[in-house]
């Protein structure tokens, strides 16, 4: 995400969204009853378009709606901003109607709110930060089928390859669609790396499939290899892609992506649950009665729990943030998120026990 302007005495930001990332950063920002503008399509109909009863005619126009509703859908890579027009070239377009900003990658949009939180810049700057930091693809390898993980920041990207390669009683032409198979895996993963902005390369998987196709890349592919680990797993297809991230033992780029930093802390969590060792707290209650005791360390939110309740929640999130704790708020539609929710959508890891 790119600042183009900021002028907070007027309660004024203009940003443009430079990747899918953005998207799911913006959806937390824009509430309703702000006030969002920008360049957009739209129908004009004139008088004797009217009375003819045609459509009218396309223009690039620039209005500003009020915010009622919004909507972002990450397998979609959509986020709708939709609202009533309030500032408009008049002589075009009614004020009062509805219009819907459809948000993709280069809009440009000014918002305007009463009060810009402190949580709402956070978290346009970590969107900034964000911006810059690379991505990560593992790759689970199993014969004749690749699943392959697109990590960024918001979610996680999922691809699959199969090829029938055969059992070892089809032996023959097993090697050339072996191969064959091998070099859609590389060509594939060579597009994406070309693409984004892809740091690490990981190749896992149960036994030699990881390093049978890392040892292909190394001669055929010497690129690819120069960015690949071989990781070696017990589970296989997307189980395969959760196992790895929920590893710690890949290096530093892990730890900087919000995806698989996710996946890890929900993981801790879940092992507190299951320990029952007292340093966990889940459900709004619970959650708020730790928060006022500065008891918590990692406060877990999912993005649907904090919009709905996001009034009630700040205030919360302020005394963590007091208290030198750490908040992560999660995607609902990944699966540590999906996790969470069944939770009651908001926990925290304590830093020492309340009961």
């Amino acid at each position: 995400m790119k600042f183009i302007y900021r002028n907070l005495r007027h309660g004024t930001v203009k940003l443009m969204i430079e990747n899918l990332d953005d998207l799911w950063y913006l959806s937390q920002v824009v509430q309703n009853g702000d006030l969002v503008g920008g360049k957009t399509t739209r129908r004009i109909k004139g008088k004797e378009t009217s009375i003819r009863g045609e459509k009218g005619e396309k223009k690039v126009i620039r209005l500003s709606i009020r915010v009622e509703k919004t909507k972002f859908k990450s397998d979609l890579n959509a986020f709708r901003i939709i609202g009533r027009i309030e500032q408009c070239p008049e002589d075009l377009i009614s004020i009062g109607s509805h219009h819907t900003f459809n948000v993709t990658k280069n809009t440009v949009l000014t918002i305007k709110k009463g009060r810009w939180s402190r949580f709402d810049l956070d978290i346009l700057t970590e969107a900034q930060k964000a911006t810059l930091r690379p991505k990560l693809i593992i790759a689970v390898i199993d014969d004749g089928d690749a699943n392959i993980g697109l990590v960024r920041e918001s979610k996680i990207e999922y691809y699959e390859i199969s090829v029938t390669i055969g059992g070892k009683y089809h032996i023959k032409g097993r090697e050339s669609r072996k191969l064959e198979f091998y070099h859609q895996v590389a060509k594939f993963l060579s597009d994406i790396s070309s693409r984004e902005n892809i740091s690490m390369i990981i190749i896992a998987g149960t036994g030699f499939g990881p390093e049978n196709f890392h040892r292909f890349i190394s001669e055929k592919y010497p690129k690819l290899a120069k960015d690949s680990v071989v990781e070696h797993i017990g589970s296989h297809g997307r189980s395969g892609i959760g196992e790895v991230l929920k590893r710690s033992t890949v290096g530093k780029i892990m730890d900087d992506l919000n995806t698989a930093r996710e996946a890890r802390l929900i993981e801790m969590l879940l092992g507190h649950i299951g320990k029952d060792s007292g340093l966990e707290c889940y459900g709004e209650s619970d959650v708020q009665n730790a928060a006022r005791l500065s008891a918590i360390e990692t406060l877990l939110i999912s993005d649907d729990f904090f919009l709905k309740n996001r009034d009630r929640i700040e205030s919360l999130m302020r005394n963590v943030k007091n208290a030198r704790g750490s908040i992560h708020i999660l995607n609902h539609e990944n699966e540590a998120g999906q996790q969470l929710n069944a939770l009651g959508g908001i926990a925290g890891v304590l830093r020492f026990k309340i009961r």
